[in-house]
């Protein structure tokens, strides 16, 4: 990212940061921020998983590419689960949806933060839209990295695609 910048400045880094993936915390954001450069976070609902909506491989359609990716095949299944049952209830607790509370945990990562979550229906984005109104406070961030700390998603974020021939 520095060599890239050195050789043209760069405005905005997109990389995937969620609740469920949050390795860019340690190395990028800082770096980004030294730079001055603004983060746009995809997936900022961890494949739609955070929104809690997701219960079951049932709940995807049989040509889902989700079906495939690590977070959601075998026992990675069940145990994400188990950390979205707890973001839903934290999330209870401040009156709004799991996803509200993982887009405005984002959101409250700081001002240079802008995350793009993918939305297909008026509903969602209007859902999602709502996560502007959730403030948290110091306390309840801590909560929240307590219950969704970094590494807490089990399984790697993509299929290992060395193994496919071309």
């Amino acid at each position: 990212m520095r060599r890239a910048h050195a050789v043209h400045p760069v405005t905005a880094l997109q990389s995937e940061w969620s609740l469920w993936s949050r390795d860019i915390e340690d190395e990028i954001v800082p770096t980004a921020r030294a730079l001055g450069i603004g983060i746009v976070p995809y997936s900022p609902l961890g494949r739609g998983f955070l929104s809690g909506e997701i219960r079951s491989l049932d709940d995807l359609a049989p040509d889902d590419f989700r079906r495939h990716s690590p977070r959601f095949t075998g026992g990675n299944f069940e145990r994400n689960l188990e950390l979205v049952t707890r973001v839903r209830a934290l999330a209870a607790d401040r009156g709004c949806t799991p996803g509200q509370l993982a887009l405005a945990w984002l959101l409250h990562q700081g001002e240079d933060v802008a995350p793009i979550p993918g939305t297909r229906r008026i509903a969602y984005l209007e859902e999602n839209v709502a996560a502007l109104d959730v403030v948290l406070g110091a306390d309840e961030l801590r909560e929240i990295d307590a219950v969704a700390p970094v590494g807490a998603a089990a399984g790697e974020r993509y299929a290992d695609m060395s193994a496919i021939n071309r």
